[in-house]
């Protein structure tokens, strides 16, 4: 009795582990800031990536919540607005160069398919509290996603859209967006908030479709 205990045991225990295995996932997510100082004109720069097993539908994240410092401050009031709506984006009508604050690159998965969806990335301020992203595919599906993030004190909410595209639900993998450094004093884009122990710390906070949640926290040096 003990033998046959001892293996189902065994059976049951390296199903746990494969089933681990088939489900592992990391969620990175490096900001920083590219300040050196609280209360100065600083920039941003991002790099948010996810894996999943391999063979396995990428996780799909529906919000991200970015805690910085206390005390930054948005000064997206500072910059012309875009006032263009998510359809005229996603046909096509581009923001006015005036308005834009970053740029970057973004991949995306439309699992089963085995290629990656490369995109470039341009930010612009659409409000006093609003940023609107706009993520253009160029191979191999093109297709325009919007974004818009709010920010709010110290916090900047960005909800995560998942579309279909051709049947295939399209799942954000990766964000690298830089904004740099613009301004400065009352008329900044973003003001560095308090600096602890040597260190700015930004905390990301993610909500999965599944109901999942993870937290995830950088640092950037500081003085």
């Amino acid at each position: 009795m003990r033998k046959w205990i001892t293996i189902a045991a065994t059976a049951v225990l390296s199903l746990v582990l494969a089933g681990v295995a088939l489900a592992d996932f990391t969620q990175a997510s490096n900001i920083a800031l590219t300040a050196t100082h609280a209360g100065k004109s600083t920039g941003i720069k991002s790099d948010i990536q996810s894996t999943t097993s391999p063979g396995e539908a990428p996780k799909a994240a529906k919000l991200l919540v970015i805690t910085f410092p206390s005390g930054t401050k948005f000064g997206l009031s500072n910059v012309k607005p875009c006032k263009l709506s998510d359809n005229q984006l996603a046909t096509g009508k581009s923001c006015p160069s005036a308005s834009r604050i970053g740029s970057g690159s973004a991949t995306a998965s439309a699992f089963p398919l085995p290629q990656p969806i490369l995109a470039g990335v341009k930010a612009f301020a659409a409000g006093p509290n609003k940023i609107v992203m706009v993520v253009k595919a160029t191979s191999p599906i093109p297709q325009t996603l919007v974004i818009r993030a709010t920010a709010s004190g110290a916090k900047l909410t960005i909800p995560v859209p998942t579309p279909t595209v051709a049947g295939f639900k399209v799942v954000l993998v990766s964000l690298k967006l830089n904004v740099p450094a613009r301004g400065s004093g009352k008329t900044a884009l973003i003001t560095a908030g308090k600096c602890t122990a040597h260190s700015f710390v930004i905390k990301s906070h993610f909500v999965y479709t599944d109901g999942s949640t993870a937290d995830v926290q950088s640092t950037s040096p500081c003085s």
